[in-house]
């Protein structure tokens, strides 16, 4: 029981990490795609590890999370709007979609697996 609990915890933590946000930072910053696939890459394990343990719950309060910190992040840093950047959606907007995007993606998987299994 301690364990499902610690576990539960772990991924709650590591989807803390604003995601969205270093992903459309880096590439502002850098101007390279390579964060967007470093946060597909941890977010595909962290998937992995949710259905491994059976946490779908936390799947989805981890996604909120991670875009709440994200925002935040983004408000903080100062992080310009760069319309002309990310045409069509400002850098605010582009966190939005990346989001809701990864929510998607995921929920196909999560439904996939639970078919499947």
């Amino acid at each position: 029981m301690k364990k499902a609990w610690s576990m539960k915890m772990l991924f709650l933590i590591a989807y803390c990490i604003p995601f969205a946000f270093l992903s459309v930072n880096g590439d502002a910053v850098s101007g390279t795609m390579l964060f967007y696939g470093i946060m597909i890459a941890v977010l595909g394990l962290l998937l992995l590890g949710i259905l491994k343990t059976n946490n779908i719950t936390i799947l989805y309060l981890g996604n909120v999370l991670s875009f709440v910190s994200s925002y935040i992040n983004a408000k903080l840093s100062g992080l310009e709007p760069m319309g002309h950047y990310f045409k069509p959606f400002t850098s605010y907007s582009l966190m939005v979609v990346i989001s809701v995007a990864a929510v998607v993606v995921q929920t196909m998987i999560v439904l996939f697996y639970v078919k499947k299994k």
